[in-house]
């Protein structure tokens, strides 16, 4: 029969020119939003924004700190990622409910699979980050690794002074800000968008997730932070598939960055415990543990998915 012969063939011109677009559409909208939150900044807050050293900015600028909150909310989230996962799904004629399948409500399983992974993966986390930490670059790139590392020091004191809260209406606005609206509009985007459109082309899930975590760790900016993002893209993107839910990975992206926000809040009350030392490292069998509970966990997903398939 012919359709024994057939073998799928992907669409790589067209691929690389509409995934250009999207990329295009990213730093557009992107930069729209960051003019808009400009002004409204300087309209809300009387500051204007340029020639600021954000390497000195101290928990006492507040009117600064809230309006790099505005500035990241409008112009890094909504502007960069929401618009454009619901604009690009129009540009090439798909639905959006096709690409980021927000419309079905998730079931408590699939919340608590969401809830699961981000417990089971930290200590693999962890030790991709202690890896990627301890890169080092050829002897004649020494200068280009000390510049690397001195600007993501500063980045480093700069998201630390962002993150800082004394009271429990600074926490809610963090927790807004650096884990709702990111887990929002980078899910709908890198998983929803891009992913999913990766995977039609392609007709093949692996390769539309590693894509579309190298991109997403790439946006991020932070080489000596990469792998760590790298691998959570992976583990979120395969929650996507294995859910078919965009509501699953945005949960446990909100609670990666929760956490987070959460440690810098009771940090002083939370010091005393080795775990929540900035410094701790995991024991290796912990490593392995958490590798080995985060793969049964995708392999349940996968049982349950095939499972709930054969009923439909």
């Amino acid at each position: 029969m012919a359709g024994d012969n057939y073998r799928f063939t992907p669409d790589w011109v067209g691929y690389i020119g509409k995934t250009l677009i999207m990329l295009g559409m990213v730093l557009v909208f992107g930069s729209i939003g960051l003019v808009i939150s400009r002004y409204a900044c300087e309209w809300i807050f009387g500051i204007n924004l340029t020639g600021i050293d954000y390497t000195q900015i101290t928990p006492a600028d507040t009117k600064i700190i809230l309006a790099l909150k505005v500035i990241q909310t409008i112009g890094g989230g909504i502007g960069m990622f929401l618009v454009p996962a619901f604009v690009f799904p129009k540009v090439i004629q798909y639905r959006v409910s096709d690409l980021i399948i927000w419309n079905i409500k998730p079931s408590a399983w699939q919340l608590l699979a969401a809830l699961l992974m981000v417990v089971f993966s930290m200590p693999l986390a962890s030790w991709f980050m202690d890896w990627n930490q301890g890169m080092r670059f050829p002897d004649d790139w020494m200068d280009i690794e000390k510049a690397i590392r001195s600007m993501e020091e500063q980045a480093s004191k700069v998201t630390k002074v962002f993150v800082a809260a004394n009271d429990l209406p600074t926490l809610f606005l963090n927790l807004f800000v650096v884990a709702l609206v990111p887990a929002v509009c980078e899910e709908f985007f890198f998983r929803g968008v891009l992913l999913q459109y990766t995977r039609f082309v392609f007709n093949f899930e692996w390769p539309a997730i590693i894509v579309s975590a190298l991109v997403f760790s790439g946006f991020h900016g932070q080489f000596y932070g990469f792998l760590p993002r790298f691998v959570m893209g992976i583990l979120l993107g395969l929650l996507y598939m294995r859910t078919s839910n965009i509501w699953a990975p945005v949960l446990a992206h909100f609670l990666n960055n929760a956490f987070a926000v959460l440690m810098s809040y009771f940090s002083k009350e939370l010091s005393g415990m080795r775990l929540f030392d900035e410094n701790y490292h995991f024991d290796w069998y912990w490593v392995v543990l958490s590798f080995v509970m985060t793969a049964l966990l995708m392999f349940a997903l996968r049982k349950y998915q095939i499972r709930t398939l054969y009923k439909n």
